[in-house]
């Protein structure tokens, strides 16, 4: 590290850092005032801070003592100011974490969180921090960022249009006010093919000049962008007819379809909409919001033209299925109420011994009974909130394999990853801090990528699965075969196994085309260095059949266990 120096009127503060690239404290008590004010002013949703070890005070962003309602952006015990704000139910995991921090056996503060904000409000909140120490090794500062997770999509660069705290807070001021709406949803469907054939400034261009004609033709509405490509329309119910929002958007199908034209390049882009009217007052935003986007990943699916529309004719059961959803997002709140894990074994496809078991979140409730997952897990996922359920699921599956490695070292459990996980900034070094937290063997844990992570950038998942492997976990490739998936992913992506979906294999021993396949795609998993899992055995001779005609390592499937709780999979262990 080179010495440091900060310029003042064209006066040089001098080095920050001694010959040994430690900080020098005294020069930076003389100039901190200086140092930090160029620091605080960040945008709207991030804040800095820094605390001095020396004297117990902290120095705070203007913008988080406004928001958080401190007491001012120098005050003297900051620490225990904040610690008072923070949830009840995130406090004791935060204090550990602080006092790991400060008794050396962390590095890095990392945490997700929820705090009270100047309204009463819990909002959550990422927090990374670090400690600055002398050339004597001993805390000086702790500096770091908090990001609030409900402002940070304050205003959309290439749009110009406000977020989805925007959104929320419309949609709060009209629940309040007893206002019904119509909530409005429509996405791109094959923006991914304009990106890959014109480029992602190209397709920036093609996102901006629809949100002109959407905001053209729709005075009456508020707009707003969310995730992804996806304009929020929200109407006022009382002046305008369901009849008048399906002309509007079927006239803007067509521009996008037949009418898009940027820089002399016709652009044929395909969309898709959902709609639903709100009156149920008593149902979160972020509900009926992730309600809307489930029903548009139907249409997308469907291949559906027209606008989906939600209502009792099209939903017999919508309000029952709304209330459940919510439901079952509260109970996130309340101590993952409900939820519990199961595991289905994996098994060495040759001597069928257990080498493992894939962790699969289940919820149970006393009103609605035990609900499947595909019920709730693609809804849940579009929700800011399933990153903390993806943390517990990720803690509660290393914490019961600890009870089979201890017997059985090279076991392993599998831990699938959702979309939304690996687009959240803290996620890695948030399963770092878990993996060192419990204790476990890196590799004991294998993590799974599901369908929809591979619409990432590969780019981005190669990183991903790189730093992974930096800490020592293995990888897999999830219901190979279907979606997305492509033999390229095997060569990009540094993964260590696939597996192979079950529907590739239920009548694997009689169809020749999907003989044909499974050669292929096993033959290249075995010249790249790759394991293979075969999901779905369901009989001996099935096992027998891919035993004897492909590369497989690993099988999974009803044959040797559907997925049972952790005391009756303990129970098939002591079996096998």
């Amino acid at each position: 590290m080179q010495n440091c120096s900060c310029e003042k009127g064209g006066r040089a503060l001098g080095p920050l850092f001694d010959k040994d690239d430690k900080i020098d404290s005294k020069l930076v008590a003389k100039y901190f005032p200086e140092i930090f004010a160029s620091f605080s002013h960040t945008a709207d949703g991030k804040y800095v801070f820094l605390n001095n070890m020396q004297n117990n005070y902290g120095y705070w962003s203007p913008e988080a003592v406004d928001y958080f309602d401190l007491p001012d952006v120098c005050m003297y015990d900051s620490g225990s100011k904040w610690i008072e704000k923070i949830d009840p139910g995130d406090r004791k995991a935060y204090e550990e974490n602080i006092f790991e921090l400060f008794s050396g056996k962390r590095e890095v503060h990392d945490m997700t969180y929820r705090i009270r904000n100047k309204f009463g409000k819990y909002v959550t909140v990422s927090c990374k921090g670090r400690l600055v120490k002398d050339s004597e090794g001993k805390p000086v500062y702790f500096a770091g960022t908090v990001i609030n997770h409900e402002k940070t999509d304050s205003i959309d660069p290439i749009t110009g249009l406000p977020g989805r705290s925007h959104m929320f807070k419309l949609m709060q001021y009209n629940s309040a006010m007893r206002k019904p709406y119509y909530f409005m949803v429509s996405g791109i469907k094959n923006f991914f093919e304009v990106n890959a054939a014109y480029g992602y400034v190209f397709g920036n261009k093609v996102l901006k000049e629809m949100t002109e004609y959407v905001r053209n033709h729709n005075p009456d509405a508020r707009l707003f962008r969310t995730d992804g490509t996806k304009l929020v329309l929200i109407f006022d119910k009382d002046f305008i007819t369901i009849e008048e929002i399906k002309k509007r958007y079927a006239a803007f199908r067509d521009f996008c379809e037949k009418k898009l034209i940027l820089d002399e390049v016709h652009v044929s882009a395909e969309v898709c909409a959902a709609i639903m009217a709100v009156d149920n007052y008593g149902i979160s935003e972020n509900t009926v919001y992730n309600n809307i986007l489930y029903a548009l990943d139907k249409a997308k699916e469907d291949n559906d033209p027209e606008i989906m529309i939600i209502d009792d004719k099209s939903f017999v059961d919508h309000e029952k299925r709304i209330c459940l959803l919510n439901d079952i997002r509260n109970c996130i709140g309340e101590n993952y109420k409900g939820f519990f894990l199961c595991y289905q074994p994996i098994v060495d496809a040759y001597t069928e011994k257990p080498i493992g078991m894939e962790a699969l979140i289940r919820w149970r409730d006393e009103k609605y009974g035990m609900v499947p997952p595909n019920e709730f897990i693609p809804w849940l996922e579009k929700d800011p909130i399933f990153f903390e359920l993806g943390n517990w699921i990720i803690r509660k599956a290393i914490e019961d394999a600890k009870y089979i490695i201890k017997d059985h070292p090279g076991f392993i459990v599998n831990i699938n990853l959702a979309y939304p996980q690996l687009l959240r900034d803290e996620f890695k070094t948030t399963v770092d801090s878990i993996l060192k937290e419990e204790g476990i063997g890196s590799g004991n844990v294998k993590m799974e990528l599901t369908e929809r992570c591979k619409l990432l950038d590969q780019d981005m998942l190669r990183n991903d699965m790189i730093f992974f492997k930096t800490l020592g976990l293995q990888t897999a490739l999830d219901d190979f075969g279907t979606g997305y998936s492509a033999l390229n992913l095997l060569a990009d992506l540094p993964v260590d196994q696939i597996k192979i979906d079950r529907s590739y294999v239920y009548d694997i021993e009689t169809n020749t085309s999907k003989q044909s396949l499974m050669r292929a795609i096993t033959n290249c998993a075995k010249e790249l260095n790759k394991t293979v899992c075969v999901e779905g055995i369901e009989t001996k001779e099935m096992a027998e059949y891919l035993r004897d005609h492909f590369f497989v390592t690993a099988f999974q499937g009803y044959y040797y266990s559907k997925p049972v709780e952790f005391e009756d999979f303990l129970k098939w262990m002591k079996k096998q």
